[in-house]
């Protein structure tokens, strides 16, 4: 099992229905996210995760550094610790790390 941490609850203005309808369409999606505490946490895509979640896609995730930097500390614990979590049995991890060098 792998969980993943949203970035925010999904908006209650229709978008959620309008993102899963286009996942339908397109399937999975390809979520940015870092490493914090043994857990997988959203940089975006908060209603594409909640829509592989409820149509049971396989998405792919995009693993970041997670330095302290480019992402702070205090809010990858609060993204963790607070908002929603997705369980999939299974993720697609892809490693962008050869096309990401300088």
């Amino acid at each position: 099992m792998t969980t993943i941490a949203a970035k925010h609850l999904p908006y209650e203005n229709g978008h959620l229905g309008e993102v899963t309808d286009d996942m339908r369409l397109r399937g999975a999606p390809t979520i940015r996210v870092v490493e914090f505490d043994g857990s997988l946490c959203a940089t975006e895509g908060s209603h594409r995760i909640a829509a592989a979640h409820h149509l049971g896609l396989i998405p792919k995730v995009v693993i970041e550094p997670s330095d302290g930097d480019s992402v702070p500390v205090d809010y990858l614990a609060r993204v963790r610790d607070g908002l929603p979590m997705y369980e999939f049995d299974h993720v697609l991890a892809l490693d962008l790390s050869a096309f990401l060098r300088d």
